[in-house]
C-alpha cells in the first residue's frame, strides 16, 4: 500500500490515468452508486479499447443469461471508457478502475457490491482481487491470454501470481497455449478452460452499403484503390508513406488513409506527410467541411478533393468504418516491436491484410490467419512494399485473401457462447 501511495503522483500525470481521477480515488459517479445500491451487479472490467470491444461481444449474452442482474463496466484508459459508454445500456453504469490501493479498492467494492466480477483478458490488480474475494464476489477471468513477454514477467513473481489465481472461480483462456501458461503460473487446473478468442465473434455484417456510402463521402471513385494503415505506431508511418510514394508513381489511382493508434499523433503525421510532399486532411475536418450546406461551392472542399490528400483518422471508434472503405489493409503495431494489433476487424470485412513480424500480442490469432492463407506477414519496409505491389498487381489474389479472412473468422467463432455456458454451469 505504501508503494502504491508513493507511486500515485506518477500515475496522475501519466496520460493513461489523467482522466476520471474521482473514480480512481474511489468516488464513483452518482449514477453508478445509485445503480449498485438497488440492483444485483455483474462488474465487467476491461483495460482499454480492444478488451472493451470483447466485453461488448459478451455483454448481450450476459444480459440474456442474467436478466435479474445489472452490468457495470470499468476501464483503465480514457478511450476504453468512451467505448464502454457506447456498449452500456441506459440502465447500466461506466466508471474508471480505482487505483490499486487497499483502502480505495475496499471502498469501491463495498459500493458496487458485485456478485460476479469478470476481468477481460489478463490483468492482475492484487488489492482489487483481494477486496473482491473478501467481499464474497465470484471472480472470473474471461478471454484470457498471456504473451511470451508477460509470461516471463509473471514467472518472476509466480508465488504472488499463484495466490491471486487461486482466488478466481473460473479462468477461461483463449488457447491451449494460454491455458498451459496460466496453469504453470499456479492456476488450479480444474478451474481452467479453453474457450477461444471472443474477438472472433465479431458480427459478420454486410458492409457493402457502408463501403459505398463512405467512399462517396471521401470522394473516392470505385476505380481508386484505398490503402488503410490501421492502428499505426511511431516508426511505421514513415515506412507506409515511403511505400505509398514509390507505388504512387506506378499506380495513379492509389489513395491512403493513416489511422494512428494514438490520435494525438495526428499533427506529427501531418508534418511527416508535408516533408514527403503530400497534402493531408484530418477526417474530422474533412467531414465537417464536406457536410456543411455550402460544401459543393466551398473552396476548401474543392481544394481538398482536387489535391487527393492522404487522410488521417483523428477520431475514436471509426476505424472499422474506414476498414469497410478500404481495398487493402495494413494492421499496425507490427513493423515495430509493439506486439501488433488485432486483424480480426478488417478480416471480418473481407479485406486482404498485411501485418509485420512483431505480432506477439496476437500470436495465436496470427498463426490461425497464416495457416488459413488469410493474411500476409512481412519482415520490414521492403516486405511491405512487395506485399502491396503484389496485391495491386493481382486483384484476384486480393479478393481471395479477403474471402479466406472472412471464412477464418466464421470457422473460429463461438467463444462467447462457450464462455456464457461455462459461467452458467459454474
Amino acid at each position: 500500500m505504501i508503494f502504491g501511495i508513493a507511486y500515485l503522483p506518477h500515475l496522475m500525470v501519466t496520460g493513461r490515468y489523467r482522466y476520471g481521477l474521482r473514480d480512481r480515488f474511489g468516488f464513483l459517479p452518482e449514477k453508478v452508486n445509485s445503480i449498485c445500491a438497488k440492483q444485483r451487479i455483474i462488474w465487467v472490467h476491461a483495460v482499454s479499447v480492444g478488451e472493451m470491444k470483447a466485453a461488448g461481444i459478451l455483454a448481450p449474452l450476459l444480459r440474456k443469461a442474467f436478466p435479474s442482474h445489472t452490468i457495470v463496466f470499468s476501464t483503465v484508459t480514457h478511450t476504453g471508457n468512451k467505448v464502454a459508454k457506447t456498449i452500456a445500456t441506459e440502465k447500466e453504469g461506466v466508471f474508471y478502475l480505482p487505483f490499486d490501493i487497499s483502502f480505495i479498492t475496499d471502498r469501491v467494492v463495498n459500493a458496487v457490491k458485485p456478485e460476479m466480477f469478470i476481468s477481460m483478458e489478463t490483468e492482475f490488480w492484487p488489492n482489487l482481487v483481494d477486496s473482491l474475494y473478501k467481499s464474497g464476489a465470484r471472480l472470473i477471468l474471461a478471454n484470457g491470454r498471456i504473451s511470451n513477454r508477460s509470461y516471463s514477467r509473471y514467472k518472476k513473481g509466480k508465488f504472488f501470481i499463484s495466490r491471486l489465481l487461486n482466488k478466481f472461480s473460473l479462468i477461461l483462456m483463449q488457447s491451449d497455449q494460454d491455458a498451459g501458461k496460466i496453469i504453470a503460473l499456479g492456476a488450479p487446473k480444474e478451474k481452467v478452460s479453453v474457450t477461444g478468442n471472443l474477438k472472433f465473434d465479431i458480427p459478420l455484417l454486410n458492409f457493402d452499403n457502408k463501403r459505398l456510402e463512405l467512399r462517396k463521402k471521401l470522394n473516392l471513385d470505385e476505380n481508386e484503390i484505398l490503402i488503410v494503415a490501421g492502428s499505426t505506431h511511431k516508426g511505421e508511418e514513415e515506412a507506409v508513406v515511403d511505400c505509398f510514394a514509390r507505388l504512387k508513381k506506378e499506380y495513379n489511382n492509389l489513395r491512403l488513409l493513416i489511422a494512428p493508434r494514438h490520435i494525438e499523433r495526428a499533427e506529427e503525421i501531418e508534418k511527416l506527410l508535408t516533408k514527403n510532399n503530400f497534402k493531408s486532411m484530418r477526417i474530422s475536418i474533412f467531414f465537417e467541411i464536406a457536410s456543411s450546406p455550402s460544401a459543393p461551392r466551398n473552396d476548401k472542399v474543392f481544394n481538398a478533393f482536387a489535391l487527393e490528400p492522404v487522410f488521417i483518422l483523428d477520431t475514436i471508434g471509426e476505424l472499422r468504418s474506414m476498414y469497410s472503405a478500404a481495398d487493402i489493409v495494413f494492421v499496425g503495431g507490427s513493423l515495430v516491436k509493439k506486439g501488433g494489433q488485432n486483424p480480426i476487424e478488417p478480416a471480418s470485412l473481407m479485406k486482404p491484410i498485411i501485418f509485420g513480424k512483431y505480432t506477439f500480442n496476437f500470436q495465436d490469432v496470427i498463426k490461425i490467419f497464416l495457416e488459413n492463407d488469410s493474411g500476409v506477414e512481412v519482415e520490414d519496409r521492403e516486405g511491405l512494399y512487395s506485399a502491396l505491389k503484389l496485391f495491386l498487381d493481382n486483384p484476384g489474389y486480393r479478393k481471395k485473401l479477403g474471402v479466406n479472412a472472412r471464412d477464418t473468422i466464421a470457422k473460429n467463432s463461438g467463444s462467447s457462447q462457450r464462455t456464457i455456458d461455462l459461467i452458467l454451469t459454474f
